[in-house]
């Protein structure tokens, strides 16, 4: 009775830590790309420079673009890459908008708009990012961004 009692205390112990686990990699592309957006935006509004959160990073794009990033090229880009553009309006943080995934295997090509409800009076027109995506080790990353 005693070891059924350990063996149960261990089991629920095993599924306290795996569930999380699960939930994490089975994230999709769409919840993916607004959590990180609307982090992404707040750390510009708060005048911080989001790409330095390594922690933060990291998860969220794929070894090729990480490595894009680390490289000479990628740290002297001339725009920010995640919101392909120079300048941002900072109403963008709760005006963020993914498209349902086209998705094809281990790749996901997604459309996020970023916008603001005054988005005449403030100069800025929405903004819309296509996002390739791939699936890592059972977790939706993004691996490049374009403008248009």
């Amino acid at each position: 009775m005693r070891n059924n009692k350990r063996i149960f205390g261990l089991l629920l112990f095993i599924l306290a830590v795996a569930l999380p686990l699960s939930a994490q990699t089975s994230a999709t592309p769409e919840k993916t790309l607004k959590d990180f957006y609307r982090w992404y935006i707040h750390e510009l509004n708060a005048s911080r420079e989001p790409r330095d959160e390594k922690a933060k990073i990291n998860p969220v794009v794929s070894i090729r673009l990480s490595r894009w990033l680390s490289s000479k090229t990628g740290r002297e880009w001339d725009a920010d890459y995640f919101i392909d553009a120079q300048d941002f309006d900072a109403k963008w943080e709760n005006g963020i908008t993914v498209s349902k995934p086209a998705i094809t295997g281990n790749k996901s090509d997604v459309k996020v708009v970023l916008s603001s409800p005054d988005s005449v009076s403030s100069g800025f027109s929405p903004h819309t990012l296509r996002i390739k995506m791939v699936k890592e080790s059972g977790v939706w990353k993004i691996d490049r961004v374009n403008g248009y």
